[in-house]
């Protein structure tokens, strides 16, 4: 069935003949004034229906460069579904193509220049746009490969070279983008900030974050954490301190303890398939009237990334508890996890995960996580999906940590990206949602949420302010079972 054409705007009382409408829409489109043009063409395919096949693919480009393709897209597919020539049928497949990019679908759009650049393997538009359309799909490795390609036969195209640079970027590999970041790409205003971009990104960078968390249990938890590090070898590796102090006190000011760690922590890039992080140092527990303990914290992830599809993390960590008992004990828990992502395209993606817990008071843990997510929209960005996390001990002891027989639980999920701005706006905006029920052996089940909001402001280049809050009532958060709220503050500031 044809599609309605929207209702078109008044024009002028003089404009009588379906030509004059015409001649005065393709006088606009000349002009840049795209809106009115579109308006034009409206009003002449409601005068003129019979016209209608003639003009719908002028009317479509209109809406398209007005900043309504998503009202362009299915005047497209009613044209592709008609019978056109071949040559028409590429003309029609280009404004098709640009109009799923411009709304944000771009795993549509690169079917259709995979088309188009099959027929027209000279169509330097078509060959950018595939690379495009891949990119914003996230399939970088894909990308690069197809701009690198174009890059062999056209050397000198800018946009071309910026566009694999931004690719190169979101793949992990800063290194490779500022070497593609040369020539008449550096002439472009989107090749100067993605430049920037890269100099702020591997600059030497300082962060102080201060949080207070009050819980159900009658505790409060002040942390404070000072973070400085730098990269080296062009953004592939990083390396750094972070000097973390957590003071748990319990409300009615009977007990309190104190952890301190200095840790290293550290990066590195294996080219585009590996990256290994790192985290290790001592830690020192001083509960109130008691002897400290000190012992040796550490966690550390191997990341495989064996296409643009798949991720998988490897992944170990030692660490002690958030609760006053099982630190007077002196407990730690050390764990083992192995996960995995799947990213089918830029609007799905799977998460799934097992987990093994090995505590020092001889207790073991069993975990695993499943999760799904669908985005909605892209400006702001909306996400919503699903998840299921259960856990299993093999023993029920008394140290202080969340410890029943057996866990479940599921949630329902939602998140929020917000720029007010744009890209390169001061403020940031981050909401997420998590509700659903739990249920443990032999606790029973109950209600859980768990809710964050997150705000960030650019003061300047180099400078960056972040608020956060957090609620939940859950005890998917794996080592203790308590209602908890939080406020945070953090600075950051790249040298």
């Amino acid at each position: 069935m044809a599609q309605q054409v929207p209702a078109a705007q008044q024009v002028p009382s003089e404009i009588r003949s379906v030509d004059e409408l015409l001649a005065s829409a393709r006088q606009a489109a000349r002009a840049d004034s795209n809106r009115e043009a579109a308006d034009l063409f409206a009003r002449a395919i409601d005068r003129a229906p019979q016209r209608r096949s003639e003009l719908l693919r002028e009317y479509a480009d209109q809406l398209t460069y007005a900043r309504q393709a998503g009202a362009a897209v299915p005047l497209y597919q009613e044209l592709i579904a008609a019978e056109k020539s071949p040559e028409e049928r590429l003309h029609i497949l280009g404004g098709l193509g640009l109009a799923l990019l411009w709304t944000d679908r771009p795993s549509e759009a690169r079917a259709v220049y995979q088309e188009l650049v099959r027929a027209q393997p000279g169509n330097r538009d078509a060959a950018r746009n595939l690379g495009r359309a891949l990119s914003w799909s996230g399939k970088q490795r894909e990308a690069a490969r197809s701009l690198q390609d174009f890059l062999l036969v056209h050397p000198d195209d800018a946009e071309a070279r910026v566009m694999l640079a931004q690719a190169q970027v979101w793949m992990g590999r800063s290194d490779l983008a500022q070497h593609t970041l040369t020539g008449a790409a550096m002439e472009r205003d989107d090749g100067r900030r993605l430049e920037a971009e890269l100099q702020r990104a591997t600059a030497a960078r300082t962060r102080l974050d201060l949080v207070r968390s009050t819980q159900s249990d009658q505790f409060d938890i002040n942390s404070s954490r000072f973070t400085h590090e730098f990269s080296f070898n062009q953004g592939l590796g990083m390396a750094g301190l972070q000097l973390d102090q957590l003071n748990f006190t319990r409300q009615d000011g009977t007990d309190d303890a104190t952890v301190s760690r200095p840790l290293l922590r550290g990066r590195y890039r294996l080219g585009d398939a590996f990256e290994v992080n790192a985290e290790l140092g001592p830690e020192r527990v001083q509960p109130r009237d008691s002897r400290a303990t000190e012992h040796i914290v550490y966690s550390g992830w191997l990341t495989w990334w064996p296409d643009d599809v798949l991720r998988f993390d490897l992944s170990t960590n030692r660490s002690s508890f958030d609760n006053l008992k099982s630190l007077r004990l002196g407990l730690l828990a050390r764990q083992y996890a192995l996960s995995t992502d799947v990213t089918p395209d830029e609007r799905q993606r799977y998460k799934a995960r097992i987990e093994y817990g090995d505590y020092s008071d001889g207790n073991r843990r069993w975990a695993a996580q499943i999760e799904g997510e669908y985005r909605l929209r892209t400006h702001p960005e909306v996400w919503v999906g699903a998840k299921h996390y259960r856990f299993q001990f093999s023993a029920q002891l008394d140290n202080g940590y969340f410890n029943p027989k057996t866990f479940d639980a599921t949630h329902f999920t939602a998140k929020l990206g917000w720029r007010p701005g744009g890209d390169t706006g001061r403020w940031d905006l981050t909401a997420a949602a998590a509700v659903g029920r739990e249920h443990a052996v032999p606790d029973g089940s109950k209600p859980a949420y768990d809710l964050s909001l997150q705000s960030g402001w650019r003061i300047d280049a180099r400078t960056r302010l972040e608020a956060r809050a957090q609620r939940f009532s859950s005890r998917t958060t794996g080592l203790n079972g308590f209602a908890r709220t939080s406020i945070g503050l953090s600075l950051e500031r790249t040298w």
